[in-house]
């Protein structure tokens, strides 16, 4: 299958380490809870870090997303990214029929025949806090991602926000548009030092603020999260708790590693998601999540290796 390059995280620098290895070590590491049935498991999964290189996916990636579906486990693309941006991964992962949170947990997708359906969104009005936010923080960017729109401040640098159909608005317009996410962005500003003016402002008290690896922010409302999200869909699936997985690397990935029976930080991850954490598997172009996943089926008498 070709793949488009995709804009995701640099590399770990992680030391290669033998896939049977990794393998060996997720199947040690799940509960004895989870289900040998994978019709009574979902498998949530980051993008950025998680499952995707800036090449795409490997096919170890693709033989335990589309071995754990055939098998009829619910595996979910679980993102940060607006569904602009998820669209074009699930075309390069051939994921036709499932489950996609974008937006943090705040829009929950229905894929069906290759075509996405946004089934629940949660929204805010974003005006108090881009205020307070570009008095805090000189030269920031904002994006704001109601759908199928993506609203810009200015442009932003090495054309980091997904999608084509960018639209430079004043900030009247991005203050009063409701919108799922806002996005800020400081590019000449240190990481910590974005997180630490970020930590101390109102904003961080009235809504979900999730920094990345740089001085890059999304801006969710109080109580989205991907865990929340997540919740809502394995009680509209009637799954059973014990049977959650989810794998990711980023500090907005912490909630849902929290909330999964068997929660999964990447090697890549930092220090802090690691904390969080029941398993740490190998960083993504170690084909880390790829080991959970053949692990699960492993456990659930799948095919594979």
């Amino acid at each position: 299958m070709s793949q488009e390059r995709f804009l995701t995280v640099p590399s770990s620098g992680e030391v290669a380490r033998p896939f049977e290895n990794l393998l060996d070590e997720a199947e040690a590491a799940l509960p004895a809870g989870i289900p040998t049935s994978a019709g009574q498991v979902l498998v949530a999964l980051d993008i950025d870090g998680t499952i995707l290189t800036p090449a795409g996916a490997t096919p170890r990636v693709l033989e335990g997303i589309h071995g754990l579906a055939a098998a009829g486990a619910q595996v979910l693309i679980a993102s940060g990214r607006a569904l602009e941006g998820v669209i074009p991964v699930l075309g390069a992962l051939e994921f036709t029929d499932g489950w996609a949170l974008c937006n943090n947990g705040a829009t929950l997708v229905r894929v069906s025949g290759g075509e996405c359906e946004i089934v629940e969104e949660r929204t805010f009005v974003p005006g108090p806090i881009l205020e307070e936010i570009a008095a805090a923080v000189p030269g920031s960017v904002f994006a704001s991602m109601p759908h199928p729109d993506i609203l810009l401040s200015a442009p932003f640098p090495n054309n980091e926000i997904e999608g084509s159909d960018h639209r430079i608005v004043s900030m009247e317009e991005l203050a009063s548009t409701p919108t799922p996410k806002i996005v800020v962005r400081a590019a000449e500003m240190d990481r910590e030092e974005f997180h630490r003016i970020l930590s101390s402002l109102d904003v961080s008290r009235t809504h979900e603020v999730f920094v990345g690896w740089t001085s890059w922010a999304d801006i969710e409302p109080l109580g989205v999260t991907k865990a929340s999200g997540l919740e809502s869909l394995r009680q509209r699936l009637g799954l059973p708790a014990c049977g959650t997985v989810a794998v990711g690397d980023g500090t907005n990935d912490i909630a849902m590693i929290e909330w999964a029976a068997f929660g999964v930080a990447m090697g890549g991850a930092s220090e802090e998601v690691r904390a969080h954490a029941d398993h740490v598997t190998a960083a993504v172009d170690n084909d880390g999540a790829a080991a959970v996943m053949h692990a699960i089926m492993r456990r659930c008498g799948v095919a594979g290796r």
